[in-house]
């Protein structure tokens, strides 16, 4: 009888322990719509249609998970798209925000570039939901150029003045772009194009991972952000690490073996 029990109480407990799913869901924030006094000046920063939308792409991981890497393979491709092209800011422009030049941000219409991320959103800032970011907490810290991301869309929810998603800190995840250079060309400056797409690369932060900026609650991390007059699509591939220091894969269809399915990962085309 005892010997039933103990055995019966350690199927349960690594049953629980293999079922601390790291993955909660994606979360796609309208994070600003452009308008016409946006494009003021284009000479600079290239022209971005008007009434395009920024997204931001945050993956929402249960309190204490970490996140490795967004991946795509042959069998599990990862794509993030659009009906549309995809805006690159024309001077300063870059496929991952830590290589934007912090003195840059508040230029006409930088901060509105596309690329892919784990955690920042610039140079010494990290992205924050913006219904997160209250001034008690994060504070807005970028100050915009005058004239510019002025907009009060309904359909962004705050204003870039009333909360800007930046929070600035000295704790910025190490991130490396695996095997994924050229396919990176598409959010690179004056690049014109509608799709990243890999099936062999990463972008990924090697070690414990990285988690959201408040990792025992919310846990969001942002790991993309896109400007596209179309409709934003994506398919994602993911590694987490669960509280328990399990590491997981979560794919957007067709798993296999111990990847497990989870349907936020892919949009609604």
């Amino acid at each position: 009888m005892k010997k039933t029990s103990l055995f019966v109480f350690l199927f349960m407990t690594l049953t629980s322990m293999y079922a601390q799913d790291a993955l909660e869901g994606i979360i796609v924030e309208k994070y600003y719509v452009s308008t016409k006094k946006d494009n003021a000046k284009k000479n600079m920063s290239g022209e971005l249609a008007v009434g395009s939308t920024t997204y931001r792409i945050y993956v929402d991981m249960a309190p204490g998970c970490h996140f490795i890497m967004a991946y795509g393979s042959p069998t599990h491709p990862l794509e993030i798209s659009s009906t549309e092209l995809i805006y690159n800011h024309a001077d300063v422009g870059a496929e991952h925000p830590i290589r934007i030049p912090e003195r840059t941000y508040k230029r006409n219409i930088v901060a509105l570039d596309s690329w892919i991320t784990i955690g920042p959103a610039g140079e010494n800032y990290m992205g924050v939901i913006k219904e997160a970011d209250t001034l008690k907490d994060f504070g807005t810290v970028v100050p915009f150029e005058k004239g510019f991301l002025l907009s009060n869309k309904k359909e962004m929810g705050y204003t870039l003045k009333e909360r800007d998603g930046f929070l600035r800190t000295e704790q910025i995840p190490n991130i490396t772009l695996y095997n994924i250079d050229t396919n990176v060309n598409v959010l690179r400056m004056e690049t014109k194009g509608k799709s990243f797409r890999t099936e062999n690369g990463a972008w990924a932060c090697m070690g414990k991972g990285a988690c959201g900026v408040d990792s025992s609650g919310s846990n969001t991390i942002l790991i993309a952000q896109i400007t596209t007059k179309g409709q934003l699509n994506y398919e994602l591939n993911l590694m987490l690490r669960n509280e328990k220091g399990i590491v997981q894969t979560f794919v957007a269809k067709d798993p296999i073996e111990t990847e497990v399915l989870h349907k936020s990962l892919i949009s609604n085309k």
